[in-house]
């Protein structure tokens, strides 16, 4: 564990307990040179209560939250009502385990090991019924998808592979003019994720194909308000979807 973990670097913004003396230095590191970073990890919690409650309302019961850390502090199958189907998906095998032993006594929720740069293997084995419309969560993991990975055409093979009705919600690191993007950006690269902010118009890019529902790409405070308080301004939000024919 010499290498600063970001799942738990995140639960360490959020005020877990999960971090190592090597995460929470990391993580220091960071709020010293933007403090912000801490309540744009609450926007971009706060993001994703308010889209499972969207999606759960409109009648979604199968989430894929790939890249989703550690599930504390309200996750989705805290969110979702009874008898939703929720897989989380991390990369690290470690937060994998973890992930799995907070899972351990809740029904319909678990955890499987996977790639975002693999979205056709974690469909093969997420368990959920691909016929049905699922909820996909990417919050905070395709700003650490550089574009020689192809983000754009990972998103295209999930699409491809999900049924109509399907929703994808995504939050991104926002490069903008105003915000300290080197800071951010060199904040995690000795850790085990290499940051990558993007634009409002380059994340649109990589969502060519689905249809943006409204209001499009917002601050992550904003969602799903466009009107709203914009906050930090670090992250953007967007729900995006599967067209239903007709």
């Amino acid at each position: 564990m010499d290498i600063p973990n970001v799942a738990r670097m995140y639960d360490y913004y959020l005020g877990g307990t999960e971090a190592t003396p090597v995460d929470q230095a990391a993580a220091e590191q960071v709020l010293a040179a933007v403090p912000q970073v801490r309540i744009a990890v609450r926007e971009n919690r706060q993001f994703l209560d308010r889209v499972v409650t969207r999606l759960a309302e409109a009648g979604i019961r199968q989430f894929l939250d790939i890249g989703s850390g550690l599930p504390t502090r309200r996750n989705v199958h805290e969110i979702a009502p009874p008898g939703t189907r929720v897989v989380y998906v991390d990369y690290d095998p470690y937060v994998v385990e973890r992930s799995q032993t907070l899972l351990a006594a809740v029904d319909g929720a678990t955890c499987l090991l996977g790639d975002v740069r693999e979205p056709v293997d974690i469909l093969d084995r997420c368990g959920l019924d691909l016929s049905q419309p699922v909820g996909v969560l990417m919050l905070a993991v395709l700003n650490f998808v550089g574009d020689e990975d192809d983000p754009a055409g990972l998103l295209t093979s999930l699409r491809k592979r999900l049924a109509e009705g399907s929703c994808l919600a995504v939050s991104h690191g926002a490069r903008e003019t105003a915000n300290p993007v080197e800071q951010i950006e060199a904040g995690y690269r000795r850790t085990s994720g290499q940051a990558v902010l993007r634009t409002r118009g380059e994340l649109l890019d990589l969502l060519a194909g689905w249809q943006v529902q409204p209001p499009g790409v917002v601050y992550g405070a904003q969602w799903p308000d466009a009107a709203a308080d914009p906050g930090t301004r670090l992250t953007f939000a967007v729900l995006c979807q599967i067209p239903v024919p007709g």
